[in-house]
C-alpha cells in the first residue's frame, strides 16, 4: 500500500517593490489614508487604500515617466476612492477644489501638505480654498488674517501675508498657464 502523494504547495516569491515606490508610500500613506477614511469607515478604508496602492504599484514605471508623478498618482488614488466609495456632499466648483477642501478642512492637512499630496502648486491650493463656495463671509483667511468687507478696510494697508515656505514654482512642462494639469502620459 502506498501513501497518497503530498499535495503540492506553491510558494509565491515575495514581491520586491522599487525603493522609489516604498519611499513614496511612506511619505504619502498618512494623507492618502485620511482622504480614504473621510469617504469610508476606518474598517473599510484599509482594503480600499490597499487596492489604490496596488494600482499605483502596478503602474509605477509608467507613473515615473509622467512629468508630475505625484499629481498623476493622486488622480489615480482619488479615482479609485470615488469609484468604490463615492463622494461626500461638499459643494465645489471642480474635482481638485473638492479634494483640496477635504484634505485641508476635513482631514486637517496644511496647505503645504495638501500641495505635496495632490502634486499641485501651493498657490493653486490656496486659490481653490479661498474661492470655495462653502467659506462663510468674514471667515478667517488661510493666512490667518480676517478678511473684512470692502467698506471696512478702505484706506487701510493690506495685512502682510504669511504662507508656506515653498517658493513659487516656474511654469513647468505639463502645466498650463492657468495651473491646470495637462495630461501628457497615459497608463
Amino acid at each position: 500500500m502506498t501513501a497518497p502523494p503530498e499535495p503540492r504547495t506553491h510558494s509565491i516569491p515575495g514581491i520586491v517593490l522599487p525603493a522609489a515606490f516604498r519611499a513614496f508610500h511612506t511619505l504619502q500613506e498618512p494623507a492618502y489614508r485620511l482622504y480614504t477614511e473621510a469617504h469610508t469607515t476606518p474598517a473599510d478604508s484599509g482594503p480600499l487604500l490597499g487596492r489604490a496602492f496596488g494600482e499605483l504599484a502596478a503602474h509605477w514605471s509608467q507613473i515615473m515617466l509622467c512629468p508630475d508623478p505625484a499629481a498623476y498618482a493622486w488622480d489615480l488614488l482619488t479615482t479609485t476612492v470615488h469609484t468604490f466609495a463615492g463622494r461626500l456632499d461638499i459643494p465645489a466648483s471642480s474635482r481638485l477644489q473638492y479634494e483640496a477642501v477635504l484634505l485641508h478642512h476635513i482631514a486637517g492637512c496644511t496647505i503645504h501638505r495638501t500641495s505635496e499630496t495632490t502634486g499641485r502648486p501651493p498657490e493653486k491650493i490656496r486659490h481653490l480654498l479661498r474661492t470655495w463656495p462653502g467659506n462663510p463671509p468674514g471667515a478667517v483667511a488661510l493666512d490667518g488674517v480676517r478678511r473684512l468687507p470692502r467698506e471696512e478696510h478702505a484706506g487701510r494697508a493690506p495685512a502682510p501675508r504669511t504662507g508656506d515656505p515653498l517658493p513659487r514654482p516656474a511654469l513647468r512642462p505639463g502645466r498650463t498657464r492657468a495651473g491646470e494639469y495637462k495630461w501628457t502620459c497615459a497608463l
